[in-house]
């Protein structure tokens, strides 16, 4: 293997490591919103794994918005991003009726 293709590896490797992270954030959120219908609050630099990720929550019950931007130690950076539909009692279900990655 010469040290193009080791980099292109380590490249790959550490772009999907991002994506973990940016799909922590989003299972965090959700667990949030499970409990409470209301959250909106988000995560801002929460660590994960040798990872940050941010996550915004916008839009109205029961359609809601979660965008998960996580960044790996290395640098690299992953949106997931899921339109959700917030069920109406506790605990809240909750369905994915949209999940996007890195669009």
């Amino acid at each position: 293997m010469n040290t193009e293709e080791l980099q292109l590896m380590r490249n790959q490797i550490y772009s999907v490591y991002a994506v973990a992270v940016a799909e922590a954030g989003l299972n965090d959120a959700l667990a949030e919103i499970r409990t409470d219908d209301t959250w909106t609050t988000g995560f801002t630099d929460k660590s994960f794994n040798d990872g940050l990720y941010t996550v915004a929550v916008t839009g109205s019950l029961p359609n809601r918005t979660v965008t998960s931007t996580g960044t790996s130690s290395e640098g690299f950076i992953a949106e997931v991003e899921a339109d959700i539909t917030v069920g109406d009692s506790n605990p809240y279900v909750i369905r994915i009726d949209n999940l996007r990655i890195n669009e």
